[in-house]
């Protein structure tokens, strides 16, 4: 038989698997379900779930007097308990970069239009000058 024949899944994840993603891993779907093989049970469920079963099964465990099994019970509960916190990130980051754009947003729209002859402190030769002193520079012109 030729490798890659029609019908026949690849075996890379770049393309669309079962959960149907199209390579799009970095979504933040809290209802995802995750299938976990541990070491002696496989369990299917969200990352909530998965986390609280492992560590139920690591208490378990470790009641039984089974150390070792409840280890491993207990860094597969870790694992998910990460995916957990990178979603969470993402979405702190988000909300941050929501209020900011939003106070960003205010503040350009509340600020007033300025006036074209207010007095910044600066002389009239940069900020442009006043009809009363255009008057006198043209009498004084007229006078020489």
């Amino acid at each position: 038989m030729r490798h890659g024949a029609s019908g026949r899944r690849s075996r890379n994840r770049s393309g669309g698997g079962r959960n149907g993603n199209n390579g799009n891993r970095g979504g933040n779907n809290r209802s995802q379900v995750f299938d976990s093989n541990g070491p002696d049970v496989r369990i299917r469920g969200t990352a909530h779930q998965i986390h609280e079963k492992y560590t139920a099964l690591a208490n378990d465990a470790n009641g039984s007097g089974d150390y070792i099994l409840a280890e491993s019970y207990m860094q597969h509960a870790e694992h998910y308990q990460r995916v957990i916190n990178v979603w969470q990130e993402k979405e702190n980051d988000q909300r941050r970069y929501a209020a900011e754009n939003a106070a960003r947003n205010e503040k350009i729209e509340v600020a007033p239009a300025k006036d074209e002859k207010e007095d910044l402190g600066l002389p009239a030769s940069i900020i442009g000058t006043d009809e009363k002193v255009v008057s006198k520079k043209k009498t004084e012109l007229e006078d020489v």
